[in-house]
Order: C-alpha cells, then sequence, then structure tokens
C-alpha cells in the first residue's frame, strides 16, 4: 500500500533525526557548561605554581569538580530523556498506522 504524499505521518527516520539533533544541540550545551570546569583545573594547576593559599585552591578544585559533576548527571538524563521520547514518538507513530 502506497502512502499519499499528503499524509500527516511522518517519515520513519524522523524520531532518530530528532533524537540526533536533539543529541547535537545537548553534547554543545554540555561542552559549554562544562568548558569552565576544565578551566578552573587549569587555573588551579597555575595558582599553585604561584603559591595560592591552599584553602583557595581546594574551594576552586570544588567548583571544577561540583560544575562537572552535576553537568554529566545533567547531560545523562538529557540523554535519557531524548531517549525516551524518541522511543515514544516511534511508538506513537506505529500505532497510528
Amino acid at each position: 500500500m502506497e502512502k499519499n504524499k499528503d499524509s500527516p505521518h511522518k517519515p520513519w527516520w524522523a524520531p532518530l533525526a530528532h533524537f540526533l539533533g536533539h543529541s547535537v544541540v545537548g553534547t554543545g550545551i554540555f561542552l559549554i557548561v562544562g568548558a569552565p570546569a576544565v578551566f578552573l583545573g587549569w587555573m588551579v594547576h597555575k595558582l599553585r605554581e604561584l603559591h595560592v593559599a591552599e584553602f583557595t585552591l581546594t574551594v576552586l578544585q570544588f567548583l571544577e569538580h561540583s560544575i562537572l559533576v552535576i553537568d554529566s548527571l545533567l547531560f545523562l538524563a538529557y540523554l535519557a530523556f531524548t531517549t525516551w521520547s524518541a522511543i515514544q514518538e516511534m511508538v506513537h507513530e506505529r500505532k497510528s498506522e
């Protein structure tokens, strides 16, 4: 059975394209938010060479690790949500056929 061009059904690959688009954008956001953690790590090493107080370095390292862990957890949650949405979209398209 041939589908009509005016059919409201999306192509079979539409959920995969949405998933790919969301994954690329989510990865970009992850990298943008994670960049300050990398900068803080670099800064801690440079400040240690300048003999900055250990407490200051500890606080900066804590911030570095906090940013990285929270960013990673949110990225994984975003990927899980996007995967779930893509699966739901595929199931919905399958049922509407």
